[in-house]
């Protein structure tokens, strides 16, 4: 942790300010200390990162841990250079800015940028390119530690482990917040979201892409596995998730194609020709077999959707009212087959 951190971060529980006792110390970074706000809240720094989260309910722990689990098991193929290219390139597809230049061009107007939900650190990385912004990359699961381990010494990324919902600032101080991929595993997406927004200034940004609910036959499929995976053991949910891995990778290996000659609207598939794995996938069931052909970061995408208690599902129209009830002006909306990217600018 940076010490100028303390001056730019208030008590989760009573939104007090914080002063800092110092035990160890690297360089520039406090790895060991405390956090005791003006109303006797305390708080640790624990190997360089200040440890914010307080949420005890039940559904947040499961969900955090099972985040924590998988980045435990697969930091090493989410942070290869090949696997952070290709999530950057989808990223600014995703949202519209199409080329790293462009994106660059537009961190250069924004001075505090929110991370919310920054998972293994890349997202932060990616934001960090102006050196005169600063980023504050935040996650409740121990994939922090992992963040930290690999970018915490860049001068302008502040790691903080703390929840969405209950997050240590002040409010109005961003210019930009993205929570890509993340705020369908809060306890409620509609509500994270629009606390989200208070820490937004005039004129500033927020980016958020979330789950889209799917065709009614892999809607049925996933609530009906979920409530069994949700409550397995998390071995038991690995071996269940190398299982899905494996039926995605037999589809995907038969390398065939259908061709559907009509609508059929009643399960919301549309006409024309789709390759068997990812027809299924789309239509009826969960079972992810990524492109590259990478058998553990595979494993890690379907326990990430069966194993957290909380993974929600959205529909356009929600979203959009989300934006409008908060006084956001829509600027960027893509809708694919995956979920919903949407950007709103701060009236």
């Amino acid at each position: 942790m940076k010490e100028s951190l303390v001056d730019q971060i208030i008590c989760p529980l009573c939104n007090s300010d914080f002063t800092i006792q110092i035990k160890a110390k690297k360089d520039q970074e406090i790895i060991t200390g405390l956090l005791r706000c003006s109303r006797g809240h305390t708080f640790k720094i624990i190997r360089g990162i200040p440890r914010l989260v307080v949420d005890e309910t039940k559904g947040f722990t499961k969900t955090e841990a099972a985040f924590s689990s998988k980045w435990k098991k697969y930091n090493k193929s989410y942070h290869e250079k090949k696997w952070y290219e290709f999530q950057q390139n989808w990223f600014l597809d995703r949202f519209g800015w199409k080329t790293l230049n462009k994106f660059n061009d537009f961190l250069k107007t924004r001075n505090k940028i929110l991370d919310a939900g920054t998972g293994l650190g890349n997202s932060a990385k990616l934001f960090s390119s102006n050196s005169n912004s600063e980023v504050f990359a935040v996650d409740a699961s121990d994939s922090i530690e992992f963040a930290y381990k690999k970018y915490g010494g860049k001068s302008n990324i502040h790691f903080l482990q703390a929840d969405i919902r209950k997050l240590p600032f002040k409010k109005k101080f961003f210019d930009f917040i993205c929570s890509d991929q993340v705020l369908h595993h809060t306890k409620d997406t509609e509500s994270s979201f629009k606390f989200l927004t208070k820490l937004l200034k005039s004129d500033g940004q927020i980016s958020i892409y979330v789950y889209k609910k799917k065709a009614p036959m892999r809607e049925f499929a996933d609530d009906y596995i979920r409530q069994f995976t949700t409550n397995m053991s998390e071995k038991e949910c690995v071996e269940f998730s190398k299982d899905m891995t494996n039926l995605g990778k037999v589809l995907s290996n038969l390398k065939a194609k259908i061709k559907i000659p009509r609508d059929i609207p009643i399960l919301q598939i549309k006409a024309g020709t789709y390759d068997v794995q990812r027809f299924i996938y789309w239509y009826f069931l969960k079972c992810f077999w990524a492109e590259d052909e990478n058998f553990e970061r595979s494993v890690g995408v379907n326990y990430d959707w069966y194993f957290p208690k909380f993974a929600y599902r959205h529909t356009s129209d929600e979203v959009k009212k989300w934006f409008k009830d908060m006084g956001l002006k829509i600027i960027h909306f893509n809708e694919m087959e995956s979920g919903i990217n949407i950007t709103g600018k701060k009236l």
